[in-house]
């Protein structure tokens, strides 16, 4: 009951709904299953985001060389030397070659960056619900929360797990909490 009062005050529906599977006493299987059922439709809706991003890098640089190909198109056409279209010759081909320009600086400068951005933060984002997940299990099983907390943090990288491990769950470090003494007051 008291997992029940600690699980709604919790926002990340998530975790909740884990908690809740647990406090309804569900079967470690079906806890598991629709855990990682969610954190396969979410991580299907990150996919979609990334590959947009994704496509317009790979896009981007084919746009900028048919800009190029109207560019040179237009300054084929102005070379008619009876009409004086030789002065216009430099306009039209910085027109053709700026297209290219901006291709390749939005897949390279925008697109690319953010699809990577993006993959990133999907990445850790499935870390870290996977974390809850094994978590939820845990709480589930019943083990006890010093196992629990070195078991969380393996999933960690090596200076987290230092931090956490070596935390007493005061957030104030080692130490209790108490102030250290510098070598000037001793």
């Amino acid at each position: 009951l008291s997992l029940e009062e600690k699980a709604n005050e919790i926002e990340d529906l998530f975790f909740k709904q884990g908690l809740m599977l647990v406090v309804d006493a569900a079967e470690e299987d079906e806890i598991r299953s629709r855990l990682e059922n969610e954190l396969d439709a979410i991580a299907d809706r990150h996919d979609s985001g990334v590959a947009i991003y994704e496509k317009a890098s790979s896009y981007a640089p084919a746009f900028g060389m048919i800009g190029t190909l109207v560019g040179l198109v237009n300054m084929l056409k102005s070379m008619n030397l009876d009409s004086g279209g030789a002065s216009t010759l430099g306009e039209d081909m910085s027109v053709a070659l700026v297209t290219t320009f901006y291709g390749c600086i939005l897949a390279n400068l925008i697109f690319s960056p953010m699809a990577k951005k993006l993959r990133i933060r999907n990445d850790e984002e499935m870390r870290y619900r996977q974390i809850m997940v094994e978590g939820i299990m845990s709480i589930q099983a019943g083990d006890n929360p010093k196992f629990l907390k070195e078991k969380l943090a393996s999933y960690l990288d090596q200076k987290m797990q230092t931090k956490i491990l070596n935390s007493d769950g005061s957030g104030g470090g080692d130490d209790g909490g108490k102030k250290k003494k510098s070598k000037k007051e001793k």
